[in-house]
């Protein structure tokens, strides 16, 4: 059965599934859409249009679905979608989109957003992503899926991050990450392949030689991005786990820091 606490503040034009548990003080407003199973602890705040999936679990003073952080905002109807299976924690923030980037922020499923993370109008990220205490992405940011954010790390807008990549604490991410890739700094710079997340997620001993090889020959090129690019598939594409990384060079049209 669907629990609402006496001290909660729930629109009657919200949605609420089977099994929903809404918890002391907490507000939910109108066009709010929350799929069965889905708990909300204590002084959680949901505004809409805002959809949720199923056996999403937020966290006391988390707030979801307010409108963009962006002075081009001027009320438009915008939303939040966000899918399955996700963990807010406490004092995390969620914005809806705006017209100009689409009007859509969107989280796909099984993400987990620690303490004080804020997630900025536009955002599109995608399954199994961490994002660890204090992590901060500006507007437009993609987060492509399984990558670690470590904490305080903030993320310039409109930088993408591919998948399986591992990011360390107090990070500035201000160029396209590629995926399987680690870095770390004030300005992040570029090391080698998250390993243990590769081993991890069940990736061949091979295949990862084969990633950490490719990622090598990336860097450490002077050549042209296009006759790096074509290098690189000759060189690497009989392996069906380089494809993600390949592609992801090619849509990102250079905007990855090579070393000198």
């Amino acid at each position: 059965m669907t629990s609402i606490h006496q001290t909660a503040v729930v629109s009657p034009a919200a949605k609420l599934g089977h099994n929903v548990q809404i918890g002391a003080y907490c507000v939910v407003g109108d066009e709010v859409e929350l799929g069965e199973g889905c708990v909300l602890h204590s002084h959680v705040v949901l505004e809409g249009p805002c959809q949720v999936g199923k056996n999403n679990q937020f966290f006391p003073h988390c707030i979801v679905g307010v409108a963009p952080q962006d002075l081009k905002y001027q009320g438009e109807k915008t939303v939040l979608e966000m899918g399955d299976d996700n963990i807010v924690r406490e004092y995390a923030s969620i914005h809806r989109g705006t017209v100009q980037g689409g009007g859509r922020t969107f989280i796909g499923h099984h993400n987990f957003i620690m303490a004080y993370v804020h997630v900025a109008h536009d955002c599109q990220i995608g399954n199994h992503n961490i994002l660890s205490n204090a992590v901060q992405l500006s507007g437009h940011v993609v987060l492509d899926h399984h990558t670690v954010l470590g904490g305080q790390t903030g993320v310039v807008q409109f930088i993408r991050v591919g998948s399986y990549a591992f990011i360390g604490g107090a990070t500035v991410i201000d160029q396209n990450i590629p995926p399987y890739a680690t870095g770390y700094g004030n300005r992040i710079k570029l090391k080698g392949i998250n390993v243990i997340g590769l081993q991890r997620n069940g990736f061949e001993r091979g295949d990862i030689a084969t990633i950490s090889a490719m990622h090598k020959d990336f860097l450490k090129s002077t050549s042209p991005w296009q006759e790096v690019v074509a290098s690189l598939e000759e060189k690497y594409s009989h392996c069906p786990a380089t494809s993600l990384y390949l592609q992801f060079i090619q849509e990102t049209a250079g905007n990855i820091k090579r070393k000198p």
